[in-house]
């Protein structure tokens, strides 16, 4: 149907409320640009078919066989299937340009009708508004005319001289006259509303036709990019020489490989020069090395094989791959992560999450003890690891994995402080060994609305899991290295990732300690059998600890339908809060650590060490609602200073677990 209006698109559109065409644009230049589309994707589709044909009839021969025809045939694959690919978006690309022509000659037509009634309307709200005015003027003269002749006529006293009293004829005429200019007003006014109504919906239906026009906008915007990125892009002239010889040597990875173990594969067969152009041409490769990241013990024999050179050019070349590798020596992740966080932690334009990372790391990295183990400001959310003591050298060396609120934003600095509180204990009750700890925030953590998801624990425990195994491959790597006592320390939900993670680590580690755990995922771990954790004297070094008045804990287990590994926190009041005041189901127990107190002791020589009185892992002074003691008080969380959990987690962490206060109670 044809539009009535005729209007230019340069039109005056302040009528309707804007400054500008809401809806600009030729639908015919669009229509031609499917027509281009069209004609592109049946090239492509030809070209496909062109090398399928090859790949059918020429490369079948026999008389051209060896690594030279295979490797030539899977790029020839690759490029029919992009060529095929390409054509099927150029279509796609193609139909929405098409519905994009035609939502903008609905939206085109649907705003100028909208922008001539509001010319009309305007036109009629002046009309009319300058129409109230003259007869607002004139009925409030013959009103004010009338009240003197009323006055007048009702008066008892005599008419000036040469005067004569208003009859009651001319009261009447006059109240008449003053009634048919009130009517007059009254009918401008109601046309006033009118034209302001009319003028209103116009400027409703122009603003209508603009979100829509804008919803159709973005939708082939995007329909667009796909078909772009379908298209068969022509090398960059920049580097061309080595982008060639990179599209080369990953022509010969497997396409059949995991994602890890190409990416291992593109580190073996790349120069640094080369890796550094591929990730310029491919940013997002650096989030593929973070989520997929390569096995361990093959980054450490890669490493072990290079030179000093070679070694330095990596370094310069891919420093956000490299510092979260696995594998790699502590000294060369830290030294990477500090580029990157040299290179960014001044630039504008960061995330509040992100600029919070970047300003603690500030407090946190001013400690010469910490170094930067991991760091991913561009992760789902920002995360990181600060380590404590030489992770290439020391003797023992403990994982720390938080839970519950302690994404990197939140808890880098509380969560290193922590992790240092444990260091400096290590030291303290063995000094005949170096030690070193590390305050690992690298999975997102949940908040007490996503506290009882387990696929948070799940996803965090892959990444934990390779951190824990890139500790034996270090040192592996090096036969004249000395293997670390590794030992793992978890907090509230952080036990049930940890947990996740232990049934995934090739290696063993030779102990497992929980704070005020938050539960055990079933799913994941049946049994704490099934966890890879070393058996000296025939009994797994896990060990647990609840404090009394850490209520919070088995109120996640409950809430999360998670084993509780602390069975004495069953009958805490958080699980009967939990159960009788929720309505939720008892949380089963799982036996098989051994227990230790959180409760506070008087040592022999006279040592007072702290109760646990909460959840965290650090108390804080709090004047607020603090539900289930979550917040310990100041100076009394699990690995405060001078606390017996602390104590007793220092001496399980370091392989001395005969020692801990109070002894040990195995779980059942």
């Amino acid at each position: 149907m044809a539009s009535r209006w005729a209007g230019s698109r340069w039109a005056d559109w302040s009528p309707v409320g804007f400054d500008t065409d809401p809806t600009p644009g030729d639908p015919e230049l669009v229509e031609a640009l499917a027509g281009h589309l069209r004609k592109w994707s049946g090239r492509l589709e030809r070209q496909s078919a062109t090398s399928r044909q090859v790949l059918k009839t020429n490369l079948g021969a026999a008389s051209w066989s060896g690594l030279a025809a295979e490797v030539f045939s899977d790029r020839l694959r690759a490029l029919t299937a992009a060529a095929l690919k390409a054509a099927e978006q150029h279509n796609e690309g193609a139909v929405a340009a098409t519905r994009w022509s035609l939502a903008l000659e609905y939206t085109q037509r649907e705003a100028g009708e909208a922008l001539q009634d509001a010319e009309e309307a305007v036109a009629d709200l002046e009309a009319a508004e300058a129409s109230v005015a003259a007869l607002g003027v004139e009925q409030a003269a013959l009103l004010s005319a009338l009240r003197a002749l009323e006055k007048a006529y009702n008066s008892s006293e005599k008419p000036p001289p040469g005067s004569a009293a208003p009859a009651a004829v001319d009261v009447s005429s006059a109240r008449r006259r003053e009634q048919e200019a009130s009517d007059d007003l009254a009918r401008a006014r109601r046309t006033v509303v009118d034209a302001q109504e009319r003028l209103d919906d116009a400027k409703r239906r122009a603003g209508r036709a603009k979100q829509e026009y804008d919803a159709a906008e973005r939708a082939f915007a995007d329909a667009l990019d796909s078909a772009l990125h379908g298209a068969l892009p022509r090398a960059p002239k920049p580097e061309l020489k080595a982008f060639a010889s990179v599209v080369g040597k990953l022509s010969h990875i497997s396409v059949s490989a995991s994602v890890n173990a190409s990416l291992m594969d593109t580190l073996e067969r790349l120069t640094p020069e080369e890796l550094a152009v591929l990730l310029a041409e491919e940013p997002e490769l650096l989030q593929e090395f973070w989520k997929h990241p390569p096995s361990p013990d093959k980054v450490a024999k890669w490493w072990s094989g290079l030179g000093d050179a070679a070694r330095e050019a990596f370094q310069a070349a891919a420093p956000g791959v490299l510092g979260n590798l696995a594998g790699l020596p502590y000294g060369v992740r830290h030294r990477c992560n500090m580029t990157v966080y040299s290179a960014v932690k001044d630039l504008p334009g960061r995330t509040p999450e992100q600029q919070k990372v970047l300003d603690a790391l500030k407090q946190v990295l001013s400690d010469p003890l910490a170094s930067l183990v991991s760091f991913n400001l561009d992760a789902p959310v920002p995360m990181v690891a600060v380590g404590y003591g030489d992770l290439d050298t020391a003797d023992t060396v403990t994982w720390a994995a938080p839970g519950m609120n302690s994404d990197a934003a939140e808890a880098t600095q509380s969560w290193s402080r922590a992790a240092r509180n444990l260091y400096y204990e290590q030291v303290e009750l063995d000094y005949s060994r170096t030690h070193a700890v590390v305050g690992w925030l690298g999975y997102d953590t949940p908040d007490l609305a996503s506290v009882n998801n387990p696929a948070l624990a799940q996803d965090g425990s892959w990444r934990f899991a390779n951190e824990l195994d890139g500790t034996h491959a270090t040192r592996t790597a090096h036969s004249a290295a000395q293997f670390p006592y590794v030992s793992v320390v978890a907090h509230s939900y952080g036990t049930t990732m940890a947990a996740d993670a232990l049934t995934r680590v090739k290696h063993d580690v030779d102990s497992f300690t929980m704070l005020g755990s938050a539960g055990i995922d079933t799913h994941v771990v049946a049994s704490l059998t099934d966890l890879h954790v070393k058996h000296p004297g025939g009994q797994p070094a896990i060990f647990t600890t609840a404090a009394e008045q850490d209520l919070l804990a088995p109120f996640g287990s409950a809430l999360g339908g998670r084993a509780e590994p602390n069975p004495e926190a069953l009958r805490s009041e958080g699980t009967g809060w939990a159960t009788i005041v929720i309505g939720l189901n008892v949380p089963q127990s799982m036996g098989g650590a051994q227990s230790f107190s959180s409760e506070g002791a008087v040592l022999p020589s006279g040592e007072v060490l702290k109760q646990t009185k909460g959840h965290s892992t650090l108390g804080a002074h709090t004047d607020g609602w603090n539900p289930l003691n979550g917040i310990a008080p100041e100076g009394f969380g699990y690995l405060d200073k001078d606390t017996e959990a602390l104590r007793n987690t220092g001496y399980t962490t370091i392989g001395q677990s005969e020692s801990v206060v109070g002894g040990l109670k195995p779980t059942r």
